[in-house]
């Protein structure tokens, strides 16, 4: 039941029923707004204080779990990215003793240090193991297709090693650059008669006096000289076994011996333009079972796979020789 209010009027001595006050009710109107305000705010705080959401339980006990064993989670991660850098490292070595050269991979060491893992807040460290698992997965598929190749595809038996070392894989001269390949094996521009002839190996562009080296270790079979208008003016073979014979030819000078055993990347002479040539270079050949195959597809040696490519696009240029 409403309470009516009185007030005392001086003039008529009497009390007089109150009227309402608009400042009154203003001022009455705000107060409650702000009273419901200030408890609504303090009813959020106080629910988000005692009562978390689904999400918050699940955040704070992922948190919790990796606070109490970051410093277990810490040895392991390291030792897992140590593990990560060695089979890295053996691949590229693998790489390397195979086919000399570098193996080019273009990516950062994945390496964790103890220290930066243990100061890491639960972001950082959720992210250093995201990564070095991505990565370990990442070098096993790896390991496994390198392991898969070398023991089916390229395993070879122990009689089969001393032919695969006597190999000639490098390119034939001192200071190879793949831009001194300047004509490849097949049919190309005589440089006598200009009409398209076969041309039997590969021309190497170099200044007279330039170290030329063996491709590979053999025997040194013969020493020639040619001085025809197509000859190969004076050359060398080298017989590395199973077939296979290597030709220098054009030289200058000559600095091995008939009959002699010579090593992979020997001084065997030097360049010239003897016989049946038009510039200084080497004439370099690849006789296989008593024919002549592709030199590229053997100078493999001490070349990139990017060098290699650009060597193999130069050879395949129809231009001419110098020889």
């Amino acid at each position: 039941m409403a309470v009516t209010k009185f007030k005392y009027d001086p003039k008529t001595l009497r009390y007089e029923r109150a009227g309402i006050s608009i400042l009154g009710v203003t001022f009455r109107v705000i107060g409650y707004l702000s009273f419901g305000s200030l408890f609504l705010v303090a009813l959020v705080l106080l629910q988000n204080s005692i009562f978390d959401t689904e999400l918050e339980t699940k955040l704070r006990a992922e948190n919790e779990a990796l606070e109490s064993h970051q410093v277990i989670l810490a040895s392991r991660l390291q030792a897992s990215s140590g593990r990560i850098k060695r089979l890295k490292s053996e691949n590229k070595d693998l790489y390397e003793k195979l086919f000399e050269t570098t193996l080019e991979t273009g990516e950062s060491d994945p390496t964790a240090y103890k220290e930066e893992i243990l100061t890491a807040n639960s972001s950082s460290f959720a992210n250093w193991m995201t990564s070095v698992v991505e990565k370990s997965e990442m070098v096993s598929a790896q390991a496994k297709t390198n392991n898969y190749y070398f023991s089916e595809s390229a395993s070879i038996e122990k009689h089969e090693l001393r032919i695969l070392k006597n190999l000639p894989t490098i390119p034939p001269i001192q200071n190879f650059e793949v831009d001194k390949l300047v004509s490849g094996f097949g049919r190309r521009i005589n440089p006598f008669h200009k009409g398209l002839d076969s041309h039997e190996g590969v021309d190497i562009a170099a200044t007279i006096g330039t170290n030329v080296l063996a491709s590979g270790p053999g025997l040194v079979v013969n020493i020639g000289q040619s001085n025809l208008l197509a000859g190969y003016g004076t050359y060398i073979d080298i017989d590395h076994g199973k077939g296979i014979v290597t030709r220098y030819a054009h030289l200058a000078e000559v600095k091995i011996r008939y009959g002699q055993r010579v090593t992979k990347e020997q001084i065997i002479g030097t360049i010239g333009s003897t016989g049946g040539s038009i510039a200084p270079h080497l004439h370099y050949e690849v006789i296989k079972d008593g024919h002549k195959v592709n030199p590229v597809k053997y100078m493999i040696g001490g070349l990139s796979s990017t060098e290699y490519q650009q060597m193999v696009n130069n050879s395949n240029k129809l231009n001419q020789s110098l020889d």
